[in-house]
């Protein structure tokens, strides 16, 4: 098989409310909210009706550029930090209760 390029180009997301979950991303992350999807460079969320996933080992993964911008979603969401072997996070969750998870390269590399 030949060797692939591949990028993430975007997840479908059950959501009650796809519309709404797609305008909380807007505002929270500063993306672009159309209908049912959320946008930013480098980040585009299709919310589908359905039922949340609720599964304790989904999430979506958010990477900023350095310990400092981690720190400041971590004090906007009420959070602590996690520090790992290669990275720092730190989660919440939507108003669907899916986890959101924000990283960085940790400190300690």
């Amino acid at each position: 098989m030949p060797e692939a390029s591949l990028q993430l180009e975007h997840l479908n997301i059950p959501a009650r409310d796809p519309e709404g979950l797609a305008v909380w991303y807007a505002q929270t992350f500063g993306l672009t909210a159309k209908a049912h999807v959320a946008r930013g460079p480098g980040v585009l969320l299709a919310f589908v009706r359905g039922e949340p996933v609720n599964r304790s080992e989904f999430h979506i993964g958010l990477r900023v550029p350095s310990h400092a911008v981690l720190k400041e979603w971590a004090a906007k969401f009420g959070t602590e930090i996690t520090p790992g072997g290669e990275f720092d996070t730190t989660r919440t969750l939507d108003p669907d209760g899916n986890c959101i998870e924000i990283y960085c390269k940790s400190e300690a590399k």
